[in-house]
C-alpha cells in the first residue's frame, strides 16, 4: 500500500490541524497587540493628567478634555453606540 494510504490521518485532519495553529498564531499576536495598545493608551493619559493645571492651560487643553484627546477615544464611542447589537443578539 502507498505510504501517504497507511498514515491513519488523513488530508483534510492535517489541513484542519494548520488552519487551528495558525488561528491560534493569529489571535495570540492580536491579544499582545491589544494589551500594548491599552498600556500605550493609559501611558498617555497618565501622563497628560500628571500635568498642572498650568502647563495644561499652556498647551490649551483643560482637565475635562484629557480623555477626549487620548488615543482610542474613537474606539470607545464606537465601542459604546454599538454594544446595543451585541445585547440583542444582532451580531
Amino acid at each position: 500500500m502507498p505510504p501517504q494510504l497507511t498514515n491513519g490521518t488523513s488530508e483534510t485532519e492535517v489541513d484542519a490541524a494548520r488552519l487551528r495553529l495558525e488561528l491560534s498564531v493569529v489571535l495570540s499576536l492580536l491579544k499582545r497587540y491589544w494589551r500594548a495598545f491599552q498600556e500605550q493608551r493609559q501611558r498617555s493619559r497618565i501622563t497628560l493628567q500628571d500635568l498642572s493645571d498650568r502647563e495644561l492651560m499652556d498647551i490649551g487643553l483643560t482637565r475635562g478634555e484629557i480623555d477626549y484627546l487620548t488615543p482610542g477615544r474613537a474606539i470607545d464611542t464606537l465601542r459604546d453606540s454599538t454594544r446595543h447589537l451585541w445585547s440583542r443578539g444582532g451580531m
